[in-house]
């Protein structure tokens, strides 16, 4: 199936602050969703069947890239990385 992948800082954010629930598979705070896209990996933040509307409504969600059969891991960063992260963004905002 072909996929649309999106990301949020707002959302990434959020789920880096609290532990959360996708699909049923709970998530630890500081797990980061990537998925291979043409080649690179890309964390996102949330992906849907190809040409459907996301989920989430953040004014700041954009399309990072489409995929069909396209390899997902998930990172799970420390404590350091998660406040380095929220730092940098929020500062960026």
């Amino acid at each position: 199936m072909e996929e649309d992948f999106y990301f949020s800082k707002k959302q990434f954010i959020r789920g880096l602050m609290m532990p959360k629930s996708i699909g049923g598979l709970m998530m630890k705070r500081g797990d980061v969703s990537l998925a291979k896209i043409n080649g690179v990996w890309k964390k996102y933040t949330e992906s849907v069947p190809r040409g459907r509307k996301p989920l989430s409504n953040h004014d700041d969600l954009v399309l990072i890239g489409s995929g069909k059969d396209v390899e997902i891991e998930r990172e799970q960063l420390s404590q350091e990385q998660i406040g380095a992260l929220i730092i940098g963004m929020e500062n960026n905002h």
